[in-house]
């Protein structure tokens, strides 16, 4: 693997539960996949004369521990497969400091055409790069709740209605959260479902002054997240969630981005929760309401 980002954890880029949100995750993997990219011959020169990059198709992303404000954070990236038009890299979040393992992320990529908006074929030179740093992806990495090939992209209004999905974010796509791609980078499709989780709770029965004066927090243990439409400035969206207890500790939740204006869907994610307490940091049961509330 290379070494792909190295950086710090700002006390703004921690939430209400005391640590780094789960956003900047993604946001500092994205800085990530721009050296792996200038490493496979997509770097910024490329880019403006050969007009092609890549883009993530889905991400599957294992919370393992917690990042707090002031801490040192490192990435390193590989590649795990290899196809015609897309590969899967795996990257891997750690604790500068004391090498402990933060978050694993396996992410399908695509070859993408910034003219033409579509995925191209990998050119020789590409892929003999990315066969230098491939890796087997490691156990921390593999599914445990959200197996490969598990997350519903039959995603549409009609199912969401029939599911019962309430909305849990409208907004607009700010042309400071795009990228040199030209459309809303991957870290604020995950910054809305983010902001969601506390529409979601508040549905569920255990709203964050709740949580807070009960001394609970929430964490998502692992999550899938599949891009379906670009998205760019000045559009606007809105997401549905649906969520649902799994185990006597763990709920399932799921949230499904649209074009506000089309009605068609640009993202759509899973993920697994828990709650944990604010003092020990462990997970603890569900209350018996909440359970009952949502089945």
């Amino acid at each position: 693997m290379i070494d792909t980002y190295r950086g710090y954890v700002n006390p703004w880029e921690c939430d209400e539960m005391g640590h780094m949100n789960i956003q900047f995750y993604m946001g500092k993997t994205s800085d990530a996949a721009f050296h792996q990219q200038a490493f496979l011959g997509l770097g910024y020169e490329h880019q403006q004369t050969e007009r092609t990059t890549y883009v993530a198709l889905e991400h599957h992303i294992r919370f393992h521990k917690e990042l707090f404000a002031s801490d040192l954070v490192a990435v390193r990236s590989g590649t795990l497969s290899l196809n015609n038009k897309t590969m899967r890299i795996y990257q891997e979040v750690r604790n500068a400091l004391t090498d402990a393992l933060s978050a694993t992320l396996v992410v399908d990529v695509g070859h993408f055409d910034l003219n033409a908006r579509k995925l191209v074929p990998w050119t020789d030179f590409m892929r003999s790069q990315a066969e230098k740093i491939m890796v087997e992806r490691p156990d921390a990495a593999q599914p445990r709740s959200q197996p490969d090939g598990s997350l519903d992209r039959d995603v549409s209004l009609d199912r969401a209605e029939e599911k019962g999905m309430h909305e849990t974010n409208r907004s607009a796509v700010n042309r400071w959260e795009c990228d040199a791609n030209d459309h809303m980078n991957s870290r604020f499709y995950l910054a809305r479902f983010s902001e969601c989780q506390g529409h979601m709770w508040a549905a569920a029965g255990l709203d964050r002054h709740s949580q807070k004066a009960k001394g609970l927090a929430t964490a998502t243990v692992e999550m899938r997240l599949a891009y379906f439409k670009e998205l760019k400035a000045g559009q606007t969206l809105f997401v549905r969630t649906g969520l649902e207890a799994q185990s006597s500790k763990t709920l399932r939740y799921r949230h499904w981005m649209f074009d506000a204006e089309t009605g068609e869907a640009a993202a759509a994610s899973e993920g697994t929760a828990l709650l944990i307490s604010r003092e020990t940091r462990r997970a603890v049961d569900l209350p018996t309401e909440i359970r009952d509330r949502l089945g």
